[in-house]
C-alpha cells in the first residue's frame, strides 16, 4: 500500500494543475447539480419495527388520524383574566383560524371555541394546524404563510402567540457561524504549529473542498434515500475535523522529509508512503466505525452513520489526491521542519517530560492519570438518556415559549400525551367493547402519575378504541417514562381478562421506544466495533499488548467525556459558561455516536503515535528509545490534531439547538481526554511499562530482521 500511495502522491504532485482542475470540475458539477434537485431531509428522529410506529397505521385506517402528517400548533396567551372571552379577541382568534384554513397544504385547523381547549383561568388556549404534507415535507415557506395568519392577533393589547408542532420552525440544519469559527481557530493552531500562513491554509482548503463535495453527494442522495436532517451536521462536523487532521499529518512528514531531500516530489511520495498510509488505516477505521451504526437497527442512526462516512471518505479522497497537488503547487512556500538533532537545548527540553514522568516512572504515570479519567467519569454514573424535547431549547425560541406558556397553564403533561390504543376482543358484543372500554378509561385515570386520561373513543369498526392519557410530569420526566411501563404492564391485564392488548403511541411513546431500543443496542454495538478494531490492530502493529492498551485507554476515555457531558448537560454545571438554558437527559443516539466517532479517531492517534513507536524498535530493540523518539517526533503534531478537533467539535457548543450541541461537546471532551491523557500519557507510559512483551508476536523476530535489511 504503501509504493502504490508512493506513487499516487508523485503523480499528484507532478500534474498538480490537472488534479486541481478535476477537482473544482468536481466541485462545480455537484453544486450544481444540488442547486437543481435541492435536498429532502428528514426532521423527525422515528424509527421502525417497534410497536408505537407500527400501530400509527391503524390510528390512520380506523380513526383517520395520520400521525405522519405535520401539525402546527399554535398556542395563545391573553395577558387578562378570561381574557379568551373577550368579543374582540374571540373574534380575531376565530377569523385567524379561518384564514389559516385557507393557506397552501393546511389540511384544517380546531377551532379552541368548539372543542373548550382552554386554561382553568380562560388566558390561554391553543389551535392545531394539520397539514396534508408530512412532517418533513412541510416547507419553512409554507410554516411562514400559516404563521402569517395569525398576524393580526399580535395587534391585539395584551395577546402573545407562540408555535410548536411536528412540523421543523428551526430546522436544525448546519450552523455555518460554529463551521467559521472552527475553521478559524483550527488556522491559528497550524500558523503556530507550521509558522507560516501558506502552510498553514493548505490543511483547511484540503478539507473544505472535501467537505463542500461531500455534503453536496449526501443533500443530492437526500431525495433518493431518506435522511435525518442531523446526519448533514454530523456529516460536516466529522467530514471537516478529519479532512484537516488528515492533511496535517502528511503535510508535517512531508516537511520533515524536506530536511533531506530537496526533491519535493520525492518528499511528497514518501510522505504519502508513511503518513498517507496511516491516514488511509486511519480513516478506513474512522468509516468503519461510523458506518457500524447501521448495525444498531435504527433508521435515522443508519442514516447517520452512513452519512458521516461519506464525508469521512471524501475528507480521505481530498487528503490524498487534493492535498499532494497543493503542496506541490506551493512547495517553494512550504519551511522544511527544523532539524532538532543538533539543538541540544531543544532537545533536552522535549526530553524532560518524557523522562521524567513516562520513562522514568510508567507505573505512576499510568496510575495517576487512569485516577484523573475515573474522577471526570464519575457523574456518568447518574447519566439518563432522553430524546430531545423544546423544554430544554434556548427560552427565546417560540417552540421553548410555547412548551413553558402550555406546562404553566395546562401542565407539564399536557407536553407528553401518551396515546393510548386498545386491540378489542373480536369476539365481545358492543355491548361488553364498550364495557371494556369504559373500565380500561376509569383504569388509566386512576394510574400512578395519570393527570387525566380521557374517555375511549371507538373506531366505526368496532375493533379498536383509542385513550388520550396526560401525565403529571414532563417529556424528559422518569415519571413519565415510568407511566408508559404502567400502561405497557396493564395491557397484560387487559389481555388476559379482556383479550384486549394496549399499545402505546405518539411522539413520547415513540421516544421512550427508542431510548429503550438504544440502551439495549450499545454494549452490542461497542462490543463488535472494538473487537473488530482489535483485530486490526493486532494484525497491523503485530502485537497483542499494544491493542489491549488501545482498548482499555479507549473505555477510560469515553467514561470520562460521558461524565463530564453529563455534569455539563444534564445537571447544568456551568451552565451559563455554555449556553445551556435547563438541564435534560442526554441525547439518547449521542453515546453510540460518540463510541463509533470517538473510537475512529482515537485509532487516529493511536496509528500516528504507535507505528513510529513500532518503527523505532524495529530499528533499535530498543523500547525505551522507542517510546521516547516516538514521543519526541510526534507528540506536537498530535497536540496539535487534537486541539484542532477540539475547537471543531467544541465551536458548535455555541449553537442553539441542544442536540448539537451535545454532539459538539460530547466530542471535544471525549478527544480532549483521550488525546491528552490516554494518546500521550497512558498509552506511551503502558507501552514502556510492558517493555518488549509490548512486540511478542508470532513472527515479529522475522520481520524485525527484514526491517533492518
Amino acid at each position: 500500500m504503501g509504493k502504490l500511495l508512493k506513487r499516487l502522491g508523485e503523480f499528484m504532485a507532478k500534474h498538480k494543475w490537472t488534479a486541481i482542475i478535476v477537482w473544482l470540475i468536481a466541485l462545480i458539477g455537484f453544486g450544481t447539480a444540488a442547486a437543481k434537485i435541492g435536498s429532502n431531509y428528514n426532521e423527525s428522529l422515528s424509527i421502525s419495527g417497534i410497536p408505537s410506529t407500527e400501530i400509527q397505521s391503524t390510528l390512520k385506517k380506523e380513526f383517520h388520524q395520520d400521525t405522519d402528517h405535520g401539525t402546527l400548533q399554535v398556542v395563545i396567551k391573553t395577558k387578562d383574566k378570561n381574557g379568551l372571552l373577550n368579543p374582540k379577541t374571540q373574534k380575531a382568534i376565530t377569523n385567524s383560524i379561518a384564514n389559516a384554513e385557507k393557506k397552501p397544504h393546511v389540511d384544517f385547523v380546531t377551532n379552541p371555541y368548539q372543542s373548550k381547549q382552554f386554561s382553568k383561568d380562560l388566558t390561554t388556549t391553543y389551535a392545531t394546524v394539520t397539514y396534508n404534507q408530512k412532517a418533513n415535507s412541510v416547507t419553512p415557506e409554507t410554516i411562514h404563510k400559516t404563521q402569517a395568519a395569525f398576524k393580526s392577533l399580535d395587534h391585539q393589547k395584551g395577546v402573545q402567540v407562540e408555535y410548536t408542532g411536528t412540523v421543523s420552525i428551526h430546522p436544525m440544519g448546519v450552523n455555518e457561524i460554529a463551521e467559521l469559527i472552527g475553521v478559524a481557530i483550527a488556522f491559528i493552531f497550524m500558523v503556530i504549529l507550521f509558522r507560516s500562513f501558506i502552510t498553514a491554509g493548505l490543511p483547511i482548503i484540503s478539507a473544505v473542498i472535501g467537505l463542500a463535495i461531500g455534503l453536496l453527494v449526501i443533500g443530492i442522495g437526500s431525495n433518493y434515500f431518506e435522511t435525518a436532517s442531523v446526519a448533514q451536521s454530523l456529516a460536516m462536523i466529522l467530514s471537516l475535523a478529519c479532512g484537516i487532521d488528515y492533511a496535517l499529518f502528511i503535510i508535517n512528514r512531508y516537511r520533515t522529509n524536506r530536511v533531506t531531500e530537496d526533491d519535493h516530489i520525492k518528499a511528497i511520495g514518501m510522505a504519502m508512503a508513511t503518513a498517507g498510509s496511516s491516514v488511509l488505516f486511519a480513516g478506513v477505521t474512522v468509516i468503519i466505525a461510523v458506518a457500524g451504526l447501521s448495525l444498531v437497527g435504527i433508521d435515522f442512526l443508519t442514516q447517520m452513520g452512513l452519512a458521516a462516512a461519506v464525508g469521512v471518505a471524501f475528507a480521505i479522497l481530498s487528503a490524498l489526491t487534493l492535498l499532494p497537488a497543493l503542496i506541490s503547487l506551493v512547495h517553494k512556500h512550504i519551511r522544511p521542519a527544523n532539524n532538532q538533532t543538533g539543538k541540544h537545548k531543544q532537545k533536552a527540553k522535549n526530553n524532560g517530560l518524557v523522562e521524567h514522568t513516562i520513562i522514568r516512572h510508567p507505573f505512576v504515570t499510568v496510575i495517576v492519570s487512569a485516577l484523573v479519567l475515573l474522577g471526570f467519569a464519575i457523574p456518568s454514573g447518574h447519566m439518563r438518556l432522553g430524546m430531545p424535547y423544546n423544554g430544554a431549547l434556548p427560552t427565546n425560541q417560540t417552540e421553548r415559549k410555547a412548551y413553558d406558556i402550555l406546562s404553566d397553564k395546562f401542565g407539564e403533561g399536557m407536553n407528553a400525551q401518551l396515546i393510548t390504543v386498545a386491540k378489542l376482543d373480536k369476539n365481545a358484543t358492543p355491548d361488553e367493547k364498550q364495557q371494556d372500554v369504559m373500565e380500561i378509561t376509569k383504569h388509566l385515570s386512576e394510574m400512578k402519575y395519570v393527570k387525566m386520561a380521557t374517555p375511549g373513543m371507538m373506531s366505526n369498526s368496532g375493533k379498536y378504541a383509542v385513550f388520550m392519557v396526560i401525565p403529571t410530569e414532563g417529556p424528559e420526566s422518569v415519571k413519565t417514562d415510568q407511566l408508559a411501563h404502567h400502561i405497557k404492564k396493564y395491557s397484560n391485564t387487559t389481555e388476559d381478562k379482556m383479550n384486549t392488548k394496549l399499545v402505546l403511541t405518539g411522539t413520547n411513546a415513540i421516544n421512550i421506544d427508542i431510548v429503550e431500543k438504544l440502551n439495549k443496542a450499545i454494549p452490542i454495538f461497542a462490543g463488535i466495533v472494538m473487537a473488530l478494531a482489535f483485530v486490526l490492530m493486532m494484525i497491523v502493529f503485530r502485537s497483542f499488548i499494544i491493542p489491549l492498551v488501545a482498548m482499555a485507554g479507549f473505555g477510560l476515555s469515553l467514561l470520562a467525556s460521558f461524565g463530564a457531558l453529563t455534569a455539563v448537560m444534564q445537571d447544568a454545571v456551568l451552565n451559563t459558561v455554555f449556553g445551556i438554558s435547563k438541564g435534560a437527559p442526554i441525547i439518547a443516539f449521542l453515546p453510540v455516536i460518540a463510541i463509533g466517532i470517538l473510537f475512529g479517531l482515537a485509532m487516529d492517534y493511536e496509528v500516528f503515535l504507535v507505528s513510529r513507536i513500532r518503527e523505532i524498535y524495529l530499528l533499535t530493540g530498543d523500547n525505551t528509545k522507542a517510546v521516547r523518539t516516538g514521543m519526541k517526533e510526534n507528540a506536537k503534531v498530535i497536540i496539535t490534531a487534537g486541539l484542532i478537533m477540539i475547537s471543531v467539535f467544541g465551536s458548535f457548543a455555541i449553537t442553539s439547538n441542544p442536540t448539537s450541541k451535545s454532539i459538539g461537546l460530547a466530542l471535544a471532551f471525549g478527544v480532549f481526554f483521550d488525546a491528552f491523557i490516554v494518546r500521550l500519557i497512558f498509552v506511551p507510559a503502558m507501552i514502556k511499562l510492558c517493555g518488549k512483551w509490548n512486540w511478542v508476536f508470532p513472527g515479529m523476530r522475522r520481520s524485525k530482521i527484514e526491517y533492518k535489511k
